[in-house]
Parts: structure tokens; C-alpha cells; sequence
């Protein structure tokens, strides 16, 4: 085993899903790079601390009867400068700002896919930071982004597609 801690494996384990690739396609259309085929797309924020308060308070108010989609509609609006879209197409992995309703912003970044090109979770850390971090993109270049927790498979379809050779 490489001690490269970007080092993944060219394989897939994961089957990305027909909706979230239908999402990729849409991120990929608003983002104007639809001349690329679109493979996965996960939402983020920028930071530990907006993921652990508004990933928290988004996923929790979703349960609330009557309100609960008003309070998630709310709160999505007031965090979205905190946003972030990763969108992995057939040859590049770009981060974009979000804007309300998941149009992408201003482009962040843009690697070339393929081995090595994002981490998913922190794995050098305590337990209880693993389990904070698990949903934590770390690209090879510095930049994190975090996930929410209860919809981790789109994390895990971001890390395996980016990280796979451009085409595959």
C-alpha cells in the first residue's frame, strides 16, 4: 500500500445513481461546461464550522411537521454564500460557488481527473474527528470542502469518480 494519503484505488466500488447523475447534468448545464459529459455532483460548504451549523440545523428542521420545509427553504437561502457545488464531469472535477437553487457561481477550482485528485475523510485524526470528517474533501491542492452526513453517497460518488482516469 502507497503511503500516498491521496493514493485511491482506479476502480469503482460505488454505482453512481441515475438521480444523481441526472443532478450533474443539470449543475453541469447552469455551470455552461455541458459540452463535458457530467458524473456526479455533491453540495458542500466551505468550512468545519458552517457544515457543523448549518448541515445540522438544515438536516434537523427537515423533520419538523408544517414548518419544516419553510425553516430548511430558509435557512438554505441565508447559507448559500457558504456553499459549495463539486461537480465531476468525464474530464475535470470543478468547485463552484452556489448560488440559491444550486446554480453554480463563481468557478474556485478545476483539476484534471484521475488518481490521487481528491481524499475523502480525514483519516490521520482521532475517532470522533473521523466520524465529524467523513463527509471532509480534501483535493491535492489544499482546498476542503465538507459534506452533510446524511447523504454521504454523494461524497463517496465525488471522491471515487474524481479520482478515477479522465474517459473512464
Amino acid at each position: 500500500m502507497s503511503s500516498d494519503p491521496f493514493a485511491q484505488p482506479a476502480s469503482r466500488e460505488y454505482t453512481v445513481r441515475g438521480y444523481n447523475q441526472r443532478m450533474a447534468k443539470r449543475v453541469a448545464r447552469r455551470a455552461h461546461v455541458d459540452n463535458e459529459s457530467a458524473v456526479a455532483v455533491a453540495f458542500t460548504f466551505n468550512n468545519l464550522a458552517t457544515f457543523l451549523i448549518f448541515a445540522a440545523v438544515e438536516d434537523v428542521v427537515k423533520f419538523i411537521p408544517i414548518i419544516g420545509s419553510v425553516a430548511d427553504f430558509v435557512f438554505s437561502i441565508l447559507g448559500f454564500y457558504f456553499h459549495r457545488i463539486v461537480l465531476v464531469t468525464g474530464e475535470n472535477v470543478y468547485v463552484f460557488r452556489d448560488w440559491p437553487f444550486h446554480f453554480p457561481g463563481k468557478l474556485l477550482i478545476k483539476h484534471l481527473r484521475g488518481p490521487g485528485v481528491v481524499q475523502l475523510g480525514a483519516p490521520a485524526s482521532s475517532a470522533f474527528m473521523r466520524f465529524v470528517r467523513r463527509g471532509q474533501l480534501t483535493f491535492f491542492d489544499g482546498t476542503i470542502v465538507y459534506h452533510s452526513v446524511i447523504f454521504i453517497r454523494r461524497a463517496q460518488y465525488v471522491a471515487q469518480e474524481a479520482n478515477l482516469p479522465a474517459g473512464q
